[in-house]
């Protein structure tokens, strides 16, 4: 009897294990990596999902099936779902037409701007160095200026120098020529 109690015993055991294994499962980890392609995988409430993707839907199971039904019916023989899916391309390929006029657009207003802005810096240095340059000839004529300045004082004061010097002859020639006139009349009379 002991050994029937001890048996069942066990029995229960390993019943109850292998029952909470499976039922107490979750909590594991879960890691997605592909993203290259449409997966379901089924995760349970505590389950860990580790996503190593860009980008991941996570959907309960009737939204699942809205999903999974319109999905089937876009490659059926629906003909209101083909015409809707051939006007949604086309109006993308004209999206995708108008993005790549815009990028030629963009990309020839930037190589404008790009070329203003390198004739801009040409033109800022190129004035930047004639101005140097005018900079430099005004000093230069600046220095000539005040050369024929000192010349000029130069040559006033030689000149007044010269001028007393002119005056002093004249007066020392009236000077003799009044006493060499008195001395003649003295004499003469």
């Amino acid at each position: 009897m002991k050994a029937t109690y001890c048996f069942r015993y066990l029995c229960i055991s390993i019943i109850t294990i292998f029952i909470s294994a499976t039922c107490l499962a979750q909590g594991t980890i879960k890691a997605q990596a592909d993203s290259m392609g449409l997966h379901a995988y089924s995760a349970f409430r505590g389950d860990t999902l580790l996503i190593q993707m860009d980008t991941a839907y996570l959907l309960n199971k009737p939204t699942f099936r809205l999903y999974k039904s319109n999905y089937d019916k876009t490659f059926s023989k629906d003909v209101l779902t083909k015409h809707l899916i051939k006007h949604y391309d086309s109006l993308v390929n004209f999206q995708d037409s108008m993005l790549k006029a815009k990028e030629q657009y963009y990309q020839d207003l930037k190589q404008s701007f790009d070329s203003l802005a390198t004739t801009s810096a040409t033109f800022a240095t190129k004035t930047e160095a004639n101005a140097k340059d005018i900079n430099a000839s005004l000093i230069k004529v600046n220095e000539n200026l005040n050369n024929v300045n000192r010349l000029l004082d130069d040559s006033l004061e030689k000149l007044k120098k010269q001028n007393q010097q002119k005056l002093k002859v004249a007066l020392g020639g009236f000077s003799i020529g009044v006493v060499v006139t008195g001395l003649v009349f003295l004499i003469a009379k």
